[in-house]
């Protein structure tokens, strides 16, 4: 039932499991004996069996899925004022500049992520998840669109390809950049790119706290398709 997590265990520096909730709650007496072996379990489903099971839920994960039409194709000029949309590629060293402002953009982009969220996670595991996240994203070869003016970075956007539909991963825009257009300039872009390649579909998840966010995905035309509840169980501690 409980399913270990080497990654999360090995990054984290302790035994992290997932519980994944399908149409049932499980037998709990056998979870809770498989869960003394985790300081760390997610446990994710459906929200009214998560509410069931008693476990402290930490953030609800909505997926979300936009079908590209020609209008998204547009990019908006006027609005950036000397701001430069491009592709950012990972296969050349990025400078010392570059490094630390995508760094900063990086853990930005996760300031609403349930390892942000939980004041019980204090061993920088947002931090450590959200760089070893960048590294993948480079090892991988995702694709990444950045917003410049002059040499500062003021957005970012990662993406990749995968079963016929393109998923945005990582995106963000620094605080005092944000309400321009930078944002949504960064997204078109993604759009042309996946059009290019005869996609026609665009999916993401975000927090469904994130009010702004939703805001904007649903602005841009993006429709919710499923919502997860997930909760942090520790289980030493009682639920």
């Amino acid at each position: 039932m409980i399913q270990f997590l080497p990654f999360d265990s090995s990054l984290f520096g302790y035994r992290v499991g997932k519980l994944s909730l399908e149409k049932s709650l499980p037998d709990l007496a056998r979870v809770q004996s498989q869960a003394n072996d985790y300081e760390l379990v997610y446990v994710m489903g459906k929200p009214g069996l998560v509410k069931m099971g008693g476990w402290p839920p930490i953030s609800t994960r909505v997926d979300l899925v936009k079908g590209i039409r020609k209008a998204d194709l547009e990019l908006e000029s006027d609005e950036l004022d000397k701001v430069c949309i491009s592709e950012q590629d990972l296969s050349v060293s990025l400078s010392a500049t570059d490094q630390r402002q995508l760094r900063k953009l990086v853990l930005s982009s996760g300031q609403w992520s349930r390892f942000r969220q939980d004041p019980l996670l204090a061993n920088q595991e947002y931090e450590k998840l959200y760089s070893t996240w960048w590294e993948t994203i480079t090892r991988q070869n995702h694709r990444v669109m950045v917003a410049r003016k002059g040499k500062r970075l003021l957005g970012f956007i990662t993406f990749r390809m995968l079963r016929g539909r393109a998923y945005v991963d990582l995106f963000a825009v620094e605080g005092k950049s944000q309400g321009k257009g930078i944002g949504r300039n960064l997204m078109n872009r993604v759009f042309q790119e996946v059009y290019a390649r005869g996609l026609v579909q665009v999916g993401l998840s975000t927090q469904k706290a994130n009010e702004r966010a939703m805001d904007f995905y649903g602005r841009a035309g993006f429709q919710p398709m499923k919502e997860t509840l997930i909760a942090h169980w520790r289980p030493g501690n009682p639920k």
